[in-house]
Order: structure tokens, then sequence, then C-alpha cells
């Protein structure tokens, strides 16, 4: 009996062991998490001991269970955490509530939500105040909208660069993956698309960005994969922070649900995520191993405290004993669809070294070498002039570029039969009532068409295919006459302008899905005479 006891013990410790290395190694749930709730966008705070994320519809929320999200808060005790308490203070309201990010000093927290009548899914900053939270300000976010009722993102590790999952200005699909740089802790540069990369016509979420700031993970339901949403991850490959390597499957983390949410945590070999088939909910925070066939590149290590001025991009540091690291980097303007290399103007605007702290304009001339010196940790306005090409206009952060670097600009030629969709033009909607902020790049039409006096153009609109054939007949043709008519108010001759418009006859995507449809409505022009 006695030895068929010990055998017991060997084989049940054997098994105990074999499960808890399995457990260690595998995703699996935190136990103190767990709940029969949505908890979703989980973000780790600085010190590496708070876990705050958001729970859906629960009853303890500000808006009871028909709250579409508080945020909560988890705190780390010795090896465990804590049973979750939901953030008490103006943080949290009726609406959906959850956190992007924290600054590196854990001082400034970036929030979702309706605060104060604000913008729907603005985004908004609250600053640390004792135990508590202040009443969140918004955040100057040139050009934002969302038009979903999604909203998720992260905030780079070093506090300058936001990612946002949204339906905004320019967008493939319902909700695109966007970027924006801090200039200070409430103003924030325009909203821009991260491009065709890693956008599809479908769905991205929950983009999060490395500490390398050059390593994007998301989750997506447009590219394939084992569920209704995967993860994947890409390499930024330059400046633009529009061209990225193919997105990865990682497929070891992957299930036949919703995978999303993914962070990796610091000084660790784990990273979290939320899970919706594992879940005893309707998803649950994992906590999962590092995929090893990610090399995240080390980040640049700063000194901050919770005293530490914001740093701006454009600011020089005024220590007269020291000197603002410069870079060379090296711009290459090619023909987009030739790949030949141009030799255009390029106007760099960026910031004054003499002056410190005001702007000025690097103008490089056609066929020189392009490759001025920029100051480090800041970001630049780069305008790119060619003949008989469309101006092109691009932001880059010079934080992440080495010394001597190659950044790579393509170029649309202006030639007989060439369509370029306005992709940034909006209208208010069911109206023809053009949007403040299409204007920019209506204005860089009208700058085409002045610089090419030859050049003839028609304007098309276009709608998708739902509703009455007439009505969406009329709308797209009042919208290129909308268009047409701000053309010709900035000097551009009407008789080199024609104005059509299409309805859903000309679609260039399948009509099947909102998705899809959204590519059918827009606005082009195709140059008729060169």
């Amino acid at each position: 009996m006695k030895i068929f006891i010990n055998i017991f013990l060997v084989i049940f410790s054997t098994n105990f062991l074999a499960a808890q290395a399995i457990k260690q190694s595998s995703p699996f749930i935190i136990d103190s998490l767990e709940s029969v709730y949505d908890d979703i966008s989980p973000v780790m705070h600085p010190d590496g001991n708070l876990l705050f994320f958001t729970k859906v519809q629960h009853p303890e929320n500000s808006g009871g269970i028909k709250d579409l999200g508080d945020i909560w808060v988890s705190k780390k005790n010795n090896d465990t955490w804590e049973k979750p308490i939901r953030l008490k203070g103006p943080v949290n309201n009726r609406q959906f509530n959850s956190v992007i990010g924290f600054t590196a000093d854990g001082v400034i927290m970036y929030v979702t939500g309706n605060y104060e009548n604000y913008i729907k899914g603005g985004i908004s900053y609250s600053r640390k105040i004792g135990d508590g939270w202040s009443e969140p300000q918004l955040i100057d976010i040139p050009y934002f909208k969302n038009k979903s009722e999604h909203i998720s993102g992260s905030l780079s590790k070093d506090g300058k660069v936001m990612v946002l999952s949204l339906d905004s200005y320019g967008g493939r699909g319902n909700e695109d993956i966007y970027y924006t740089f801090r200039k200070s802790i409430d103003k924030w540069t325009e909203l821009r698309n991260l491009g065709t990369d890693i956008n599809t016509a479908s769905q991205e979420f929950s983009p999060y960005l490395a500490s390398d700031n050059k390593t994007i993970f998301f989750s997506s339901n447009g590219l394939g994969g084992k569920g209704s949403r995967d993860l994947f991850y890409a390499k930024r490959l330059d400046a633009t922070w529009t061209a990225w390597s193919k997105p990865q499957n990682i497929s070891n983390l992957n299930s036949e649900g919703a995978d999303w949410y993914f962070k990796l945590l610091e000084d660790s070999e784990e990273a979290i995520m939320v899970n919706t088939v594992n879940s005893v909910g309707l998803g649950n925070i994992m906590l999962v191993p590092k995929p090893d066939e990610i090399e995240i590149e080390p980040a640049i290590e700063e000194t901050i405290t919770a005293s530490s001025k914001p740093v701006i991009p454009f600011e020089i540091n005024n220590d007269e004993n020291k000197v603002a690291k410069k870079i060379s980097v090296k711009f290459k303007v090619i023909d987009a669809l030739t790949k030949s290399e141009l030799n255009p103007q390029i106007i760099i605007k960026g910031v004054n070294e003499m002056k410190k702290s005001s702007f000025y304009e690097i103008v490089l001339s056609a066929g020189s070498n392009y490759q001025p010196s920029l100051f480090k940790d800041s970001v630049y306005t780069i305008d790119i002039n060619a003949d008989g090409y469309l101006d092109e206009e691009r932001s880059i952060r010079t934080d992440s570029i080495s010394d001597n670097d190659v950044v790579v600009f393509e170029l649309v030629k202006i030639e007989k039969g060439t369509t370029i969709q306005l992709k940034s033009v909006l209208f208010e909607r069911g109206t023809s009532d053009i949007i403040e902020s299409s204007y920019a790049e209506l204005d860089r039409v009208v700058n085409m068409l002045k610089k090419n006096e030859n050049v003839e153009i028609e304007l098309a609109g276009h709608t998708d295919n739902t509703g009455s054939s007439r009505l969406n007949i009329k709308l797209s043709q009042e919208r290129a006459d909308a268009i047409q008519t701000y053309l010709v108010e900035n000097g551009v001759e009407v008789n080199r302008l024609k104005s059509k418009g299409y309805g859903g006859a000309k679609p260039i995507a399948s009509n099947r899905s909102e998705a899809t449809r959204q590519l059918n409505r827009r606005v082009e022009f195709t140059i008729i005479k060169n």
C-alpha cells in the first residue's frame, strides 16, 4: 500500500509540474481578472504594478449594465494580481471609457470618451492627483473625426506617437489604423492613415507600437487567419510611417475567435492580449508568451522624472553647453509607376538652429544631393514639387531615423488618362457641403492646374448602389459641381474643368458589405488633356 501511495505521489507530482510548465508557457487567463463580462483594452502602468482595462456593461459601471465601458484597475501584490476595482472620479462616465496609454513618468493618462460634450470618441488627457485622476481635457488633433462606435489604440513608450483604430478621413475600410505625433501634452499633429501596407478594406483594430517605434501589432479581419480577428505584426520601413513590411500572422496566439489588444510587457518575456474563445465571459485578458520570432530593437533610454518638462518636437535644448544632435538624411524621389528616380525641388519645414524655437525652411534645389542635416527628435514637413507630377506633402519624424538613412517618396505623373482619388476631400453626410479639412487637398489640385496650364480634368462623383439610383446620381453630380466651383473660385479657368456625377455606376469594389461600399463612395479627377 505504501509503495502504491509513493508511486501515485510521484505520478501526481510529475503531472502537476508538467501542467504548471504548460500553463506558464501557454496562454492563460489571469485568475483574479477572470469574469463573465467583456474585459478589453488592457494597459500596463509604467511602474508595472497597475493594470488598467475596460469592463463592458458591468452593473457597477457609471451607467450600469447599459454602460459601454468603464475603466477598472488591478494592483499587483508580489506575484499575484488583486481583484480589480472601478476607477473612481471623473475619468469614468456613462460613455465608453478606455485607456490609450501613459507618459513614461506615469503622471499623464490618455483616455477615450465623451467629456463635457466633447466630440464622439475624442482623445483626452488626465493628470495624476494623489490617488485619483483629474477631469479629462480634450487634446487637439486637427481633422480628428470618428464615424465608428469603436476606438482603440496605444501611446508609444516615449509618449511621442499615438496609433489609433477608428473610421476617419481617407480610410480604406470601416476601421483603419492612423497615427499622430505629439507637439505638447494637449497638441498633436493631424491624424494620418498608416497606408495600404497595413490597412485593408475590412477592419483593423487595437494597434500597439512596440518600444522601438518600428514594430506594430494589431488585429484584423481582412488578412485571413484562424478566426474572426487575428493578431498580426509588421515592421516600419522608413520615416514616412506609410511603408511597412508585409503583416505576419502570429499563428501560435490566434484562435478561432477574436484575438486582439496585444501588448508586450516591459522587462518580461510575456505579453497580454484579449481572447474570446478561452474566456468565461465575452472576452478575458490573457497572459501569453512573447512570440520568439519577433525582434524588438532596444529603445533609446531617456531620464524622465515627474517634474520633467514635456518633450516638444521642434524644441531645441537652450542649455548653451549642450548641442542638439543632427543627422544626415538622404531623400530619394521616384516615379510611382516606373520607379525611375526624379530630381524635384524639396522644401523642408523645421527648426531654426540659430533662433532655437522658430520655424524655417530648407530648399533643396532640383538635382542637388538631397541630403540635408536635420535635428534628431523632431517632426518635419516635406513638400516635394516636380514638373509634370502631382505635388506631395508628407510629415516625418527623425527620432527613429539613423544617420545616412534613405527616405523614399513616390510621385504620380500628370498625363492623359491618369485618375487621382481625392481621399481627403469629404462632405457633410447626405449633402454637397465640403468639409473644411478638405481644402488642403483641393488647394494642391489648384496649384497643379496653375503650374500645368494645358491640363484639363474631369471631376467625378461616385456613390455606392444603395438607395435610389436617381438620387445617387443627383448627389454625386452636386458634389462634383461643388469641387468645380471651389477650383474656379481659386483661380482655375472653368473651361478646363468638367464635372460628372456617376452615382453607383462605376464601383471599384463590391457593394456586398459596408466596408467595401465605402470604397465606392469617392471623389476623383481624371486628366483628359495634357
